[in-house]
């Protein structure tokens, strides 16, 4: 009930409460008040953590939190200033216009302003012990910045949002620290504990109340979320937890925030690890240094690792060691592998590529490539993103065997950075087809389609596709809440967007048809841009696609699937499209399976109708029927056939008798009208009426070989309609008299406008 009663409260809530940062310890809710005094403050929460100090402002609407927050952000509160934004956010990432620098225990955000504000225009100070982050007002004046400062030798660091730093974590724990007072993180988890959640709960039973467990799987690991009663037992856990070691797993216990910040003065990292190294393994061999703080491999890629000791004169002799024992495969002795030992003196990007891509970058192209699965390489498949991550497999088969073709198997990877790219998360997909020539009518079909309300970028599936650099630009600094399809049309006003592509949460790209177009969008100033980005020219060709089939991690992945269940390419259920193909087009395949969805993106076209017969499609296929129709049945009487149509491979009226003659009953405008508007003409061209219609005559009644369609402005038009009344064949006592006879005409009784 408390967690309902806060989110309805945050709801409420939202826009209307500041974010006060950068305060004294000591601050008094007095003193919040008078300073902001022109503006009626409802409530006041004030928050400790460490060292740090912030409030939570509750204004009585949104408009006066934002004028509170024009008027105030930046100023000075008993010589501290300010940092201020509206609750409540989600901090997803940092903006490319900052830098690092690293300070010690005594050093205020007042002293980091005074130091750089003559080397740039400082926006913004946010000091996280040992670790200071300076906003400039642009990323231009942030490179120059970081060059003029490390030719003076003050050491500065560039920064990436997600690196072995934890620099998001800290942005997190500095700003948004009161939402987590009462959560302690563990990280190194052990097996058992991902898998079964009972097991963690078990061997975390003594260290207080558990409100709620959570266990997150992500690319870096696995971290488990322990949220306690109150933040005193939650403080008191982190320190009875951390660096236990748990069925050979040593966690790190971290309460509030999820970052392992070391000490840069008694730190080292590792180089040339394998990748099944352990921290444990790594723990005991460099103890005999020096006691350790930790040993982190989290986001260190393959081969790095990150040791903070409790002294800094276990450094040096750390410094010295050169080879890290390992087991040796599948045998209990162990080996000397030779590894590389570096200071570790601030927070440093270090080279995050993986052994194995480094190998493959340096030995060329073809080494980095894997061929695909044997089975799957007799497949053609194609190339499918920017699907909903919720689609059912399913549906998506149903959908992309709707023009024809037998879909075999399905292939979505998970790569978190596309996944979480937008707002509702996306997936990118291979789609195996059994025949070149399907693979090929759905990437024609199928491309700048809309699939569940995702326009669709559809690309062969073996076959390199690339942005042309001389059209395309890259996007910056985007927000999570930018999609595709509001890039789309935000940009579209400038010109012909050839496609558009966010690769991850921050970065987009899209490629334009013109030039000049391309070279328009590069020279919006800031004021113009349809979105607040930043906007690079694209300088090499980028790949369209967000993965290949051929990457090695793909096909080893598709590989185990067909291994643990060699049936999936054989238990594909068909549709009544699927299947191998006929061996020519068939003469009437029915309506656009797009029909009703949007078309073209670039046509500035709105969702059809199921009934519009404006649609070109629509028109196509009728004149393709009545073509097909009258040739054929032309064709056939000329020859003396009394049923022309037997002899068609694609018959519409396969049960049609013509030995009697012709008739073309309600074939114009009237009732009765044959050809003319005289109510008393039936217009019958033989010996009796062919009602050019599907028609299941019901009851005792004379048949008249009515397999036709009406196609005046009587009530029958296109259908299957059932006929109950009692007709008499009025020519030359020629009857044809049936009880139920179902005559099919059109081609295919199921094909339907």
């Amino acid at each position: 009930m408390a967690s309902n009663e806060n989110t309805s409260n945050k709801a409420a809530d939202n826009g209307k409460k500041l974010n006060v940062g950068n305060l004294p310890v000591d601050v008094t809710e007095k003193e919040l008040r008078d300073h902001f005094k022109e503006f009626t403050v409802e409530n006041v929460e004030i928050f400790h953590y460490l060292k740090y100090t912030l409030a939570l402002l509750l204004f009585k609407d949104k408009d006066t939190a934002t004028k509170a927050l024009k008027a105030k952000e930046g100023t000075l509160f008993r010589n501290r200033r300010l940092r201020m934004h509206i609750e409540y956010i989600a901090i997803w990432n940092i903006k490319k216009n900052v830098f690092v620098y690293v300070v010690d225990d005594n050093t205020t955000e007042e002293d980091v302003y005074d130091k750089f504000k003559t080397k740039t225009e400082v926006t913004g100070v946010l000091v996280f012990h040992p670790l200071a982050y300076v906003s400039c007002n642009t990323q231009e004046q942030k490179e120059a910045a970081i060059k003029e400062l490390n030719a003076e030798e003050t050491t500065v660091y560039d920064l990436t949002g997600h690196d072995q730093n934890h620099h998001i974590e800290i942005w997190r724990a500095a700003k948004l620290f009161f939402r987590n007072l009462n959560r302690v993180s563990l990280i190194n988890l052990p097996e058992s504990w991902v898998s079964n959640q009972e097991e963690l709960k078990k061997a975390v039973e003594g260290t207080g109340t558990l409100t709620e467990v959570k266990v997150i799987n992500n690319s870096h690991g696995s971290v488990a979320q322990l949220f306690y009663e109150d933040e005193d037992t939650a403080r008191n856990a982190a320190q009875t937890l951390n660096q236990q070691v748990f069925d050979g797993k040593r966690i790190h216990a971290l309460h509030v925030t999820a970052a392992l910040i070391p000490d840069y003065t008694s730190s080292v990292y590792l180089t040339g690890l394998e990748k099944a190294t352990s921290e444990e393994t790594i723990y005991s061999h460099f103890e005999q240094f020096g006691e350790i703080e930790f040993v982190s491999r989290r986001k260190c890629a393959d081969e790095h690792a990150v040791i903070c000791f409790k002294n800094s004169s276990a450094v040096e002799a750390a410094l010295e060691c050169k080879t890290l024992p390992v087991p040796k495969p599948d045998s209990e002795e162990t080996e000397d592998k030779a590894i590389g030992v570096k200071r570790y003196n601030g927070p440093l990007i270090i080279d995050l590529k993986p052994s194995h891509v480094k190998k493959l970058l340096e030995d060329g192209e073809e080494s980095k490539m894997r061929p695909p699965p044997l089975p799957l390489a007799k497949l053609w498949p194609i190339y499918v993103s920017n699907l909903p991550y919720t689609a059912d497999k399913r549906d998506i088969r149903d959908y992309f065997s709707s023009v024809g073709g037998h879909i075999k198997f399905i292939f979505s990877p998970n790569i978190p950075a596309y996944k979480t790219s937008q707002t509702s998360m996306v997936m990118a997909a291979l789609i195996y087809y059994a025949r070149r020539e399907q693979a090929t009518d759905a990437i024609k079909a199928f491309n700048g389609k809309h699939f569940q309300n995702r326009c669709l970028h559809v690309f062969p599936g073996r076959k390199d596709t690339y942005f042309n650099p001389e059209t395309s630009v890259r996007l910056v600094r985007l927000t999570i809440g930018v999609s595709e399809e509001k890039l789309f049309e935000k940009f579209r006003k400038f010109g012909f967007i050839e496609c558009v592509v966010k690769r991850n949460r921050n970065t987009a790209l899209i490629e334009f048809r013109d030039k000049e177009v391309c070279d328009k969008v590069l020279q919006l100033p800031d004021g113009e841009k349809p979105v607040r980005c930043g906007i690079e020219p694209l300088t090499a060709k980028v790949n369209r696609k967000i993965f290949k089939e051929n990457d090695e991690k793909i096909s080893l992945s598709m590989q185990e699937i067909i291994d643990k269940n060699p049936a999936v390419l054989e238990n594909v259920q068909s549709n009544r499209f699927s299947g191998p193909p006929p061996l020519k087009r068939g003469r009437f395949n029915g309506p656009d399976p797009n029909f009703g969805n949007l078309g073209n993106r670039n046509d500035f076209n709105s969702m059809n109708s199921n009934n519009d017969f404006s649609n070109p499609q629509v028109i196509q296929d009728l004149l393709r029927l009545a073509f097909i129709s009258g040739k054929n049945l032309g064709e056939g009487l000329a020859s003396g056939n009394n049923n022309p149509f037997n002899n068609s491979s694609d018959s519409p009226l396969s049960s049609l008798n013509l030995a009697n003659g012709f008739s073309g009953r309600n074939f114009g405008g009237g009732s009765n009208n044959g050809f003319g508007n005289n109510s008393g003409n039936r217009g019958n061209f033989g010996n009796n009426q062919n009602n050019f219609n599907n028609r299941n005559n019901a009851g005792n009644q004379n048949n008249r070989n009515n397999n036709g369609n009406n196609f005046g402005n009587n009530g029958n038009k296109f259908g299957n309609n059932s006929q109950n009344n009692q007709n008499q064949n009025r020519n030359n006592n020629n009857q044809n008299q049936n009880q139920n006879q179902n005559r099919q005409g059109g081609g295919n009784q199921n094909r339907r406008f």
